[in-house]
């Protein structure tokens, strides 16, 4: 019931994908094993406050490209039941860390061995606003005539005050002026925020939307605060220095947020996965379908849908 009801209110990312790609598509995470530069020093060191050592990749550190790859789409299809045929479209989706974080000659050898896949078809790159300059521009704009790309950028708030307090290394004009650039180039932005971050409230998570709305980015990856394991918050949460919202208040939250952002904008995820055994807080992270489930009874409630509230 939920899942029809955000259908039709949230412009989801997955009849695009269907539309686009007219079968089956599997996003298969991969870890390049490039890093962060907001922990390794060369722009900070000790990362945002939360993410935890290992980064929010889902790919298989130590293994290549290819296999990486291949033992994805195994595990997907698996847990799936897919059966061998029809053979899936697979979006290489380079994750973990900061993945522009490294020499170009490398990061075009890494993208080309996720292109040579045969079933690849698509490429994600998840990287940070200050880990872009004009050869790695170059790098993107040329992969992105060859095959369908789209940048994720992490933004997590629109407000500098935010952004110092948890570590990002870089203000709101940085990630804007990354928006910029890209769509000069012709390449796809989907911008990550976090809902619920320490110290804001619902009319500043509102303004972030707004924000969002305003740069026009294709596409937006909605997450909402955790506390994880190993984490600057873990360790200010345990000192009792961070309050968090109820799933309540979160779904309240995202409904105002969507009514915000404009219906033609991709919602690439409504809530997020917490990794096995890194969830601290708030307990109700860990069931995400009673998450998106009281998301759907608020947006039907409040008579809200994706793009009502946009001026």
């Amino acid at each position: 019931m939920e899942g029809r009801l955000l259908g039709e209110r949230v412009n989801l990312l997955g009849p695009w994908l269907r539309s686009r790609f007219g079968r089956q598509v599997l996003k298969i995470g991969l870890d390049a094993g490039l890093g962060c530069p907001n922990r390794d020093g060369t722009i900070a060191y000790g990362g945002c406050s939360f993410c935890p050592p290992g980064g929010s990749g889902r790919g298989q550190k130590g293994l290549g490209i290819a296999e990486q790859i291949k033992q994805g789409l195994a595990r997907i299809s698996g847990r799936a039941g897919q059966k061998s045929r029809p053979l899936p479209a697979a979006l290489a989706y380079f994750q973990a860390h900061s993945s522009t974080h490294g020499p170009v000659e490398r990061l075009a050898d890494l993208y080309a061995q996720a292109l040579s896949h045969p079933l690849v078809a698509g490429i994600i790159i998840s990287t940070r606003p200050d880990c872009l300059d004009g050869p790695r521009w170059d790098l993107l704009q040329q992969t992105a005539r060859r095959i369908p790309l789209w940048l994720e950028l992490g933004l997590q708030s629109a407000h500098d005050a935010t952004l110092r307090a948890i570590g990002r290394g870089h203000d709101v004009a940085c990630f804007d002026r990354a928006v910029k650039e890209a769509r000069q180039r012709g390449i796809k932005v989907v911008a990550h925020v976090i809902l619920g971050l320490p110290g804001e409230d619902m009319a500043q998570t509102n303004a972030t939307a707004e924000h969002l709305a305003g740069l026009g980015v294709w596409g937006v990856k909605m997450h909402n605060i955790m506390i994880l394991s190993q984490t600057a918050l873990a360790r200010e949460f345990a000192r009792g220095g961070v309050s968090l919202w109820t799933r309540e208040k979160w779904a309240q939250a995202a409904a105002g947020f969507l009514s915000r952002l404009p219906r033609r904008m991709l919602i690439h995820r409504l809530v997020a996965d917490p990794g096995p055994d890194e969830l601290l807080a708030p307990d109700w992270a860990a069931d995400k379908n009673q998450a998106l489930k009281a998301l759907a009874q608020r947006l039907q409630e409040d008579r809200l849908e994706q793009g009502a509230l946009c001026p």
